[in-house]
């Protein structure tokens, strides 16, 4: 079942629609937003706002509930227990909720709700920043970098299946990194021998993952790059294949580290010409 945390903002709006088309592709077809009261938001907005959303609902043949929760607090710690204590756990759920810039410049995710969402293990998580509202949370293009092994992308894969019928491509993104010093005096036979590895890698990656997602073949096509910044061609290759979300991987690694200004995830988050979503990978 689809769970959308609401906090009743203008992301938080932009954020519903992909909760909403996920739960469009759903069996269930039920969509349950849960708004914690940090203060944010009065109850009465959050229930004004919510009825908009339970009439789009309505008209996609989705059943929306809402639940308003009470919070210890106001800060992302008090906020993000709340959401533990009151969304089901176990892999049968995913929860949506929004990545977007904070007071103070910290980031997209440092310090916020949804990287501690990301970092507990309850339940998977898709937290999404918003950057194109007009898409209305229906992406039909996709780019879905593939940073760690496949056991990481099996989630991303699960997502794409939810999106149903309005994919039309993806791309899949393997970039072959080196350290600066050695990519400034690699050979035309170096990349070579790099990308060969890189489609190795990859082999049947992107039969495996239109079987999953339960998309035809022909719409997945696999790209490898080398490069010593790893976020760079993520974002180049966004533009260059004109994606409309790019579907990210938060791996244990990349989980454990501090997202900081210069952290990779942060670095995408931030220049992505396009919709960004992370999910808790392997």
């Amino acid at each position: 079942m689809i769970h959308l945390a609401y906090d009743g903002s203008v992301n938080g709006d932009w954020v519903a629609w992909y909760a909403l088309n996920l739960a469009k592709s759903d069996p269930e077809l039920r969509l349950r937003v849960v708004s914690v009261d940090a203060g944010e938001c009065s109850a009465t907005e959050v229930r004004a706002k919510a009825e908009t959303l339970s009439r789009a609902c309505e008209d996609a043949g989705v059943t929306m509930s809402l639940d308003l929760v009470p919070s210890a607090g106001a800060n992302s710690t008090a906020v993000f227990r709340a959401l533990v204590e009151n969304v089901p756990a176990g892999p049968d759920t995913l929860l949506v909720c929004g990545a977007r810039l904070k007071e103070g410049d910290r980031g997209y995710l440092s310090g916020t709700v949804s990287e501690k969402l990301l970092k507990d293990k309850s339940f998977p998580v898709m937290a999404v920043r918003v950057v194109q509202p007009g898409l209305l949370g229906a992406p039909h293009r996709f780019l879905v970098p593939v940073a760690g092994d496949r056991e990481g992308l099996h989630m991303g894969e699960r997502i794409l299946a939810r999106f149903g019928a309005v994919v039309q491509r993806v791309h899949l993104l393997r970039v072959m990194m080196t350290r600066r010093n050695m990519f400034r005096r690699l050979l035309n036979n170096d990349v070579t021998r790099l990308r060969d590895k890189g489609r190795e890698l990859m082999g049947g990656l992107g039969d495996e993952l239109a079987r999953v997602a339960g998309i035809d073949p022909w719409k997945v096509d696999v790209h490898v790059t080398v490069s010593d910044d790893w976020a760079h061609d993520v974002i180049i290759a966004a533009n260059r294949h004109k994606a409309h979300m790019i579907l990210m991987e938060a791996s244990r690694k990349d989980l454990h580290r501090k997202f900081l200004y210069g952290n990779p995830i942060e670095i995408v988050l931030r220049n992505a010409p396009c919709d960004v979503a992370i999910y808790r990978g392997g």
